[in-house]
């Protein structure tokens, strides 16, 4: 590669994106979400005094976003990576699915250039993992959900967190539509965990959606609880 290389100004993907179109900048080197939250790239065109990149590799957390480059759209096929080689653009638009629990857990990382071939091996990156705190209530609420189509497996680590006594029931659940969840065998009425315990959930099948659902064991009883998520790609 001997052409200019954009990526994020740290190098790092750029996380707690929420739903809605995320637009990569490069005449200006910014990145902006739909909450007008701006990340800066390390570079940008007018630096080069140039228009036009003209490759770039892209990751996006949901297999469901789709990717315009220029007035181009890749395709919707669950992939979580594309690659797109010698075609000239000077800004690319993201649209993230509001399909994630929490709505902003949404994450992007690319990589481009100006050369013609971007020759860089963006299938290095293959894990989307972070976590989410909060309260169980009297009734069954959704602490995790993610379209994972694109991934081989998926791992949750369900931790009571309580300083108390107080127990909490959960049930990991699948779906294909994102509307219809059925629960996993293992978790139909609900897998109770004490104050202080964790539940550890390892995928053997794949679905394109898996979700996390917490509630209270004790009516009233109510426990502070974290999840923790990994999706991988196996290369």
């Amino acid at each position: 590669m001997g052409g200019a290389i954009f990526s994020t100004a740290s190098g790092e993907p750029i996380k707690n994106i929420p739903a809605g179109d995320v637009m990569l900048d490069f005449r200006h080197g910014t990145v902006t979400d739909s909450a007008g939250t701006i990340t800066l790239m390390n570079t940008n065109l007018d630096y080069f005094g140039l228009t036009q990149a003209n490759s770039i590799a892209i990751y996006a957390s949901d297999a469901e976003a789709e990717i315009n480059i220029g007035n181009s759209l890749t395709l919707k096929d669950h992939q979580i990576t594309h690659q797109i080689d010698n075609f000239a653009f000077d800004y690319v638009r993201v649209n993230i699915p509001a399909l994630s629990t929490p709505a902003d857990s949404n994450q992007l990382m690319f990589v481009a250039s100006t050369d013609q071939i971007l020759n860089y091996n963006f299938k290095n990156y293959a894990h989307f993992r972070d976590a989410t705190t909060g309260t169980t209530t009297n009734s069954y609420a959704t602490a995790v959900q993610h379209h994972v189509g694109g991934y081989d497996q998926f791992i949750y680590y369900i931790d009571n967190t309580d300083s108390g006594s107080d127990a909490m029931t959960v049930q990991v659940e699948v779906s294909n539509d994102g509307t219809n969840f059925f629960t996993l065998s293992g978790y139909v009425g609900g897998v109770n965990i004490a104050a202080g315990d964790t539940n550890l959930f390892v995928s053997d099948q794949q679905h394109h959606f898996f979700r996390v659902r917490v509630k209270s064991t004790s009516s009233g009883n109510h426990a502070t609880y974290k999840v923790y998520w990994n999706y991988v790609e196996n290369l």
